[in-house]
């Protein structure tokens, strides 16, 4: 279907939703359905970069990457910035994350219902869940057998030696074995679930739109960098974007921002919905006052500590990487699983910090902060520019009894 003239549905951005909602979608073959997506497009298996294809690197050692938007934050006003990788490739951050397939925490969910969002409990999103995956290793309530993802766990026998001395640590120090980091109410250490299979990474290009590719109905345009989005009064009729320096209005009965958790905000922001006062800053007409776009950003920020192993102990790149989990509450806080720990068999240096992604440089263990309220962030319109680098900043280190924030507009690098 050529990407031209006027759809029933744009969906902007092929990521790890994007590609899922254009693929459904385009199953009602009346509906045509464009997707279209800032970064390559790799249409066939044998064409797609080993480094997205081949699962057993983690994200952090693919970065920087030519498939990742650059984006920079700042954890506290003292702390220098940091990257914060999003993917820009079909698939999007799926296609270049820890290919950790692990769920929403049941109580985050409930949580959602107590303030007035009846429509997603965890009861009502769990089917969702079990449509998503094949699950390889368990079935029954809690699992989907059919889903288009593979889901599997490494099972002990295959467990790299830092794994498995992990996990007789935690266990030791009184933590529970959790078998399956998915059911309900787990916690505990055990094996991770990935969407890995016999080495490749299942993105939801190759999940989802790899299998729709072939409909008449569905459209799919690469390489195209979403200027905004085309308002006539209080309806989204289309978008502006630019395509091989061609600037192109492309209209629509309906218009998804499926750009992720940055990317969807700054849009909104460059179509004049946010809050007034930053609009007119960057002299971007007011089409809605809504104050709270680009705020209340959530994220998992980690910090590692890396450990160089004894001469005899061979470390290969080419084996796994993630295999063993440790969830748990921290004491005194009233968020279940708010700290998971993963132990890398493999750390390799950054390629901006020196590093070639294949040289050992040890074996790491990775403390994750699982943040939800109050713990907050923001995404900040740094420029008119959609290419440039977002400006995200967070208090979540200094203030994460009030999740107030700063918002402060800057030029990226």
């Amino acid at each position: 279907m050529a990407a031209s003239g006027t759809f029933d549905v744009i969906v902007v951005g092929a990521g790890s939703a994007g590609a899922i909602l254009a693929a459904r979608l385009s199953e009602d073959a009346s509906r045509r359905v464009l997707l279209i997506e800032a970064g390559p497009d790799y249409p066939q298996l044998e064409t797609l970069p080993d480094k997205l294809k081949r699962g057993y690197i983690t994200a952090a050692d693919i970065l920087p990457s030519d498939h990742d938007w650059g984006f920079v934050g700042r954890a506290t006003e003292e702390a220098e910035p940091m990257a914060v990788p999003r993917g820009k490739v079909t698939g999007g951050s799926s296609a270049l994350n820890g290919e950790i397939f692990l769920r929403g925490i049941a109580e985050d969910f409930d949580n959602w219902v107590a303030q007035g969002n009846d429509q997603w409990s965890f009861d009502q999103v769990l089917p969702h869940y079990c449509r998503l995956e094949r699950d390889l290793d368990f079935d029954g309530t809690y699992h989907g057998p059919d889903g288009p993802i593979p889901v599997r766990r490494w099972p002990r026998s295959e467990w790299l030696q830092p794994q498995t001395a992990f996990y007789a640590a935690c266990l030791a120090a009184g933590f529970h074995e959790s078998p399956d980091h998915n059911a309900p109410g787990a916690a505990g250490v055990g094996a991770i679930p990935l969407n890995t299979l016999d080495g490749v990474r299942w993105s939801t290009q190759l999940a989802y739109l790899n299998p729709a590719r072939e409909r008449s109905n569905l459209a799919i345009l690469p390489n195209c960098t979403v200027q905004k989005v085309v308002i006539d009064g209080q309806r989204a009729i289309g978008i502006q974007a630019t395509c091989d320096g061609e600037l192109l209005d492309i209209t629509a009965g309906e218009v998804i921002l499926s750009a992720g958790a940055i990317g969807s905000p700054h849009l909104l922001l460059l179509s004049g919905i946010g809050p007034a006062d930053q609009l007119q800053r960057f002299g971007i007409p007011c089409v809605a006052d809504r104050p709270g776009v680009g705020r209340n950003l959530r994220d998992h920020p980690h910090v590692y500590s890396t450990w160089r192993p004894r001469p005899e102990y061979t470390m290969d790149p080419k084996l796994p990487r993630y295999q063993v989990a440790l969830r748990y509450t921290a004491p005194g806080s009233r968020l279940r699983n708010d700290l998971q720990i993963l132990m890398v068999s493999f750390a390799t240096g950054r390629v901006d910090r020196g590093g070639d992604g294949v040289t050992p440089g040890g074996i790491t263990l990775q403390p994750v902060l699982n943040l939800s309220a109050p713990a907050r962030g923001s995404s900040a319109c740094s420029r008119r520019i959609p290419r440039s680098n977002r400006a995200l900043t967070s208090d979540s280190w200094t203030k994460p009894s009030t999740g107030s924030v700063s918002e402060t507009p800057c030029d990226c690098v």
